[in-house]
């Protein structure tokens, strides 16, 4: 059986932001792709957004698995249901960046940002086909920011623009 499941949780000031994104989009689509699981990564205002889908089992399994990832806290479960088939299919793990489209998002249904932990259902439903239209940030892109921000000794170099 097929599940998709979804959920937010905070970000726990671990590391720099860009290189935890990286290692968690790199054991991702490693997992993923051994697994059979796709999905969707989403961070804004130090909170995550994550939907997976695949067989029950090894999705719950996965779940299980995040909860205890140092990188997360304040975990919670937002939708988990049944699906005929796999959204996501031609992601293991496609990561949306920041954008003013999700902003837009948010604003609309009387949020002031990102908080996925106020979405119902539906807007759940909506947000999903929000980021399945979305560009995608490849996993090269993140870690070739994660780079240019670690080697700065102050972080971002001068010009460069973060939308994370």
């Amino acid at each position: 059986m097929l599940i998709q499941l979804c959920y937010a949780s905070t970000r726990k000031d671990h590391q720099e932001l860009l290189q935890d994104l990286s290692d968690i989009l790199t054991t991702a689509v490693r997992f993923n792709r051994l697994h059979n699981i796709n999905g969707v990564l989403y961070y804004a205002h130090n909170s995550f957004f994550q939907c997976l889908e695949g067989e029950k089992e090894v999705v719950e399994q996965l779940f299980e698995g995040i909860k205890k990832d140092k990188r997360h806290q304040d975990i919670i479960l937002l939708s988990k249901k049944e699906i005929p088939n796999i959204q996501f299919s031609d992601w293991s793990m496609k990561y949306v960046q920041s954008n003013k489209g999700v902003d837009l998002f948010f604003k609309a249904k009387n949020y002031e940002y990102f908080q996925p932990t106020k979405l119902n259902e539906t807007q759940i439903v909506e947000f999903i086909q929000h980021l399945l239209d979305a560009e995608e940030v490849t996993l090269k892109k993140v870690s070739e920011d994660a780079e240019v921000f670690n080697s700065s000794p102050k972080g971002y170099k001068r010009g460069y623009i973060s939308y994370i």
